[in-house]
């Protein structure tokens, strides 16, 4: 299988800075989001400190070629670190206080898609013209919608909806969701920040994946279509494609 990875962030239309970062690495079959929110340039550096702290740890063991059961758990490991090392810097410095980060990794690994994920930025599968969203929306509206209390036109409307209940740096202690795929030929994935998708609904999404095969043409559509429809947050998007040799 050949990796093929776009990836593509914008400061939307009404943000002074951009409190995104992505990282993706074709080779090592590893691709991350984050999103960061705090105080002045806070966001931003978490953001940035997460995606490093998680990709200098897992970089010299996936060069080892680990066997897959030993992943999963060194996922949730290195996320935690993450989850340490955002909230020291926190700690130390006062303009820095109450920083944290949405972290959500794709590893695509001897057949399998491993995906360990905080926070409201998503994971997407594309397959057979269907969108499929993996990732699990770690939000106070997702919850409440989860457990029936309000419906998805409520959702739609609540003024709580970017209120997170777990983020790196935000909580001592991380519920990391996880999930292990089965990789199929012609797969491919979509990790993004809540920027595209509170612009953005799932159809739209979908229309622009069913007409765009190409993950540069995907990401600058998607960029375009978010800003269109108003760009009110930091955006990101990563898509990775997977096609036979």
């Amino acid at each position: 299988m050949k990796l093929t990875a776009c990836g593509r962030t914008d400061v939307g239309l009404l943000r002074s800075n951009n409190e995104d970062s992505f990282f993706a690495d074709e080779q090592l079959g590893l691709f991350v989001v984050a999103d960061g929110m705090g105080g002045h340039k806070a966001g931003e550096v978490a953001s940035r400190m997460a995606i490093d702290t998680v990709t200098r740890q897992l970089e010299p063991l996936l060069r080892q070629q680990p066997k897959v059961e030993a992943l999963q758990q060194k996922l949730a490991e290195v996320i935690e670190a993450a989850n340490r090392e955002v909230t020291t810097a926190a700690a130390e410095n006062p303009a820095r206080s109450g920083m944290g980060t949405t972290l959500t990794l794709l590893l695509l690994y001897a057949g399998q898609a491993l995906l360990a994920h905080v926070g409201d930025s998503r994971l997407y599968r594309w397959r057979d013209q269907q969108l499929e969203l993996l990732s699990k929306d770690q939000t106070l509206v997702a919850e409440q919608l989860r457990q029936g209390i309000i419906n998805e036109a409520e959702a739609a409307r609540s003024n709580l909806r970017g209120l997170l209940l777990q983020a790196v740096g935000a909580s001592e202690q991380l519920d990391v969701f996880q999930q292990e795929q089965q990789l199929q030929e012609n797969d491919s994935f979509l990790l993004c920040s809540d920027g595209l998708t509170g612009m953005l609904s799932d159809t739209e999404i979908h229309s622009v994946l069913a007409r765009k095969s190409q993950p540069e043409a995907v990401c600058d559509e998607l960029i375009k279509q978010t800003l269109q429809a108003g760009g009110k947050d930091n955006v990101t998007v990563l898509m990775v494609t997977m096609r036979g040799k």
